[in-house]
């Protein structure tokens, strides 16, 4: 196959032959929802012209010390201009991109600190000959030049880090004083003068040794005594310390230095659920898992659900990164953006956030992946295609082989409510059953559809057979798969490729303008295998909305749910960005069913037209109330009166022009925590006042309003802001209300 050959070219060649050989029907008799997958499969498979047309050639992964060179010498010239942030990509570029030493095979199952680089005796020891790592000059130049961004940056940390590591690959003596003053800059800086001052002496040793002339060796010494002084005078390095910038909800970003959070990659964790659900972990005890044949699997709200609870926190069976555009920049393991990432030691496409990820990652899916990445990458095939072929990788064939025999049995036998639970009745994110068993819509599917997708799988199938890394034996060597082998990983890559579009769940990451909050947008990085949040319907108006935490992904609630009621998220359409034709289209095409949620059943408008008023309704029958009368216009319910509830609490009366007062009140309040939370404070406070605000107009006021979504939208961004952030600065482009990409 040629190398800039897609699956769409490679499908389209395939097509064109099997209509030249007029053999399209009798390919097609051989498809539809009433064949097994295994015979549709085998089928293709054993097919001479699927063979030639669907055979992926690999693309090399290699690394490239010229390349890397080129990407310093970009980065030195933006350094130079004080374009720091430039600079950074193109140093971390640089060192993605030079030739790394192998990583032991043997630290492939140890544990290894969480920190971004090895002990310095670890690997290559400060004996080193010099010679020895001459191959290594491109990685330790990278290292040596982003420490420089890493001081102005006041990362202090890190920037002792890329220290050590370019002194272990072989930075040139001659230069090592330079390095030495720098981490010594740091640890003043850190308030540790007495470790500053040691490697300030060793470096005025190692100096002398040199034999240097005078005039090459003043300037270095004169600077590295004069930071002795500094330390044994207990001075202050004019560095403040390092401020950290927490992206919790107490950050006042408004407050905050700018340029500074433009380098906060913090990934805070995932908040905990208070009262886990015994036989569904991920799950809020708040929440239940019911069934019926016309629904399938759902949630409902066990009790009274408030906005802001937690219902969902699941880290998934397994997550990917999109390999266009965030796998060089996040950590392939975790998630996290990676503001200094370890790269893998063999491919110029992969990084890690720390030594610890980089070797869970090079001890499971990546040492699988590591060689076929820029083929998967180039033929284009989805994010649904990787993330299958990551689910495979993942699990092992060893462990497949073992387990698809018993889920085919419990597919024909169990009760559709009871998949996904192990023999302990426990239905657990990590086990892979939750997965396989997530429902696929195969019996809607056409012959065409279904034809595509199982020449999907067999691509995939093809590619794990070329890597030489999927099929292994005891020892990890690579071994030709039987005929058994290849039936059972092509039919479970075409389950795959059936049920991940409706069922995997994008990682998101919030882009904060720091110049106009509003105009932060949420982006996907990723997408992920999720068996509880695949639990969740669909509506146009969710009861919950989801935000990411590395590879966590938490659902929260978004209105009041109460008890009884069902527990909603939404696929990717809503109610205020598109129109109901449009998103019942939408959702009929990938998700093989008919919306038929309030916003739809009642042909809600879009979010410019909704309206600004804020009608109060009928407790009854939900219509609206006439104000000048407070009397309900269909069952005249007259609502002058004083409040009163039924012996379950459930209001059945209010006050019309009292609560009206108070919505007005409400009303102004949340205008007021959208203004301040726009200009950057992430507070509490703001937070309480929306949900006050949301809870006021679930209770009495009728739907839908643009307030209410624009209080909902805030709330949304708020619980993003608390998740995977990054931050920029960009122009006004006019927009008015926080924006979100769609999947």
């Amino acid at each position: 196959m040629d190398q800039s050959v897609t699956f769409h070219q490679m499908f389209s060649n395939l097509i064109s032959e099997l209509k030249a050989s007029e053999k399209v029907l009798e390919v097609s008799s051989n498809f539809g929802p009433q064949k097994s997958l295994q015979s549709m499969f085998s089928y293709l498979w054993d097919l001479e012209v699927a063979q030639q047309c669907l055979s992926p050639t690999l693309i090399a992964a290699g690394k490239s010390d010229a390349e890397s060179d080129r990407l310093r010498a970009e980065g030195n010239k933006c350094y130079q201009k004080k374009m720091l942030d430039k600079a950074l990509k193109l140093y971390n570029l640089s060192i993605m991109s030079a030739t790394h030493p192998a990583l032991p095979v043997a630290e492939y199952h140890e544990g290894q600190p969480n920190d971004c680089c090895v002990n310095d005796n670890e690997k290559f020891g400060k004996e080193s000959n010099q010679s020895d790592l001459e191959e290594y000059r491109s990685l330790s130049l990278g290292f040596a030049n982003r420490s420089a961004v890493l001081l102005e940056l006041e990362q202090y940390d890190k920037c002792v880090c890329d220290i050590d590591a370019a002194l272990r690959y072989g930075y040139p003596k001659l230069l090592h004083s330079k390095l030495a003053e720098r981490k010594a800059k740091c640890f003043i800086a850190q308030k540790r003068a007495s470790e500053a001052k040691d490697v300030l002496e060793s470096a005025l040793r190692d100096l002398a040794e040199l034999s240097l002339d005078e005039s090459k060796s003043k300037n270095s010494r004169e600077a590295l005594l004069l930071l002795v002084k500094q330390c044994e005078s207990n001075e202050s390095y004019t560095h403040s310390g390092a401020e950290t910038f927490q992206n919790d909800l107490q950050v006042d970003l408004s407050a905050a230095s700018k340029e500074k959070l433009l380098f906060s990659y913090q990934t805070p964790k995932a908040p905990k659920l208070v009262d886990q659900k015994p036989t569904i972990p991920a799950l809020s005890s708040s929440v239940r898992l019911a069934y019926t044949p016309s629904q399938g699997r759902y949630l409902v709200a066990e009790r009274d659900i408030h906005p802001g609870d937690v219902l969902v926190a699941e880290a998934g069976y397994c997550s990917i990164l999109h390999l266009d555009s965030s796998l060089r920049t996040h950590c392939s393991n975790c998630l996290s953006r990676c503001l200094t990432p370890v790269p893998c030691p063999s491919c110029t496409r992969v990084v890690f956030c720390s030594s610890s990820c980089c070797i869970q990652g090079l001890s499971s899916f990546h040492r699988q992946e590591c060689n076929i990445l820029p083929t998967l990458a180039h033929l284009d095939m989805g994010k649904n295609s990787v993330l299958a072929y990551r689910i495979l990788t993942q699990t092992t064939h060893k462990k497949l082989k073992a387990l698809i025999p018993e889920l085919l049995e419990e597919s024909k036998h169990q009760a559709p409510e009871s998949l996904g639970f192990n023999t302990q009745g426990i239905y657990s994110s990590s086990d892979y059953k939750t997965i396989y068993h997530l429902v696929h819509n195969k019996e809607q599917r056409s012959v065409s559809d279904l034809f595509k997708r199982c020449a999907m799988a067999l691509t995939l199938t093809r590619l794990m057979i070329e890597s030489k890394n999927h099929f292994v034996d005891e020892d990890g060597k690579p071994i030709m798969p039987t005929q058994e082998d290849i039936l059972l990983t092509g039919s479970t890559l075409f389950i795959h490729m059936m049920n991940l579009p409706c069922n995997a769940h994008s990682v998101t990451e919030l882009e904060v303008n720091v110049s106009r909050f509003q105009e932060s947008t949420t982006q996907e990085i990723g997408s992920g295998a999720f068996g509880v949040l695949s639990l969740t319907n669909h509506s146009c108006n969710p009861a919950a909305a989801r935000s990411s935490y590395g590879n966590v992904v938490v659902l929260r609630a978004i209105r009041f749910i109460p008890q009884g009621a069902e527990v909603t998220d939404s696929y990717g359409e809503h109610y205020g960005i598109r129109p109901c034709q449009a998103r019942r289209a939408e959702l009929l095409q990938q998700y093989c069913f008919t919306c038929t949620c309030e916003a739809c059943v009642n042909s809600w408008p879009t979010y410019p037209s909704l309206s600004q008023s804020l009608t109060l309704r009928c407790l009854k029958c939900s219509v609206p109330l006439s104000l000048s009368k407070g009397v309900c216009k269909r069952c005249n319910t007259n609502y002058s009166k004083k409040e009163s509830s039924d012996s379950n609490g459930n209001m059945l009366m209010y006050d019309y022009k009292e609560i009206d007062e108070q919505t007005k009140i409400a009303a102004s309040e949340c205008q007021k925590a959208y203004d301040s939370i726009i200009e950057g404070l992430n507070s509490e406070e703001n937070m309480t006042t929306l949900i006050h605000f949301i809870e006021h107009v679930d209770k009495y006021v009728q739907h839908p309003c643009k307030l209410y979504f624009e209080a909902q939208e805030t709330l949304k961004h708020c619980f993003d802001r608390q998740g995977n952030c990054v931050y920029r600065k960009e122009e006004s482009d006019g927009t008015d209300i926080f924006k979100k990409k769609r999947k």
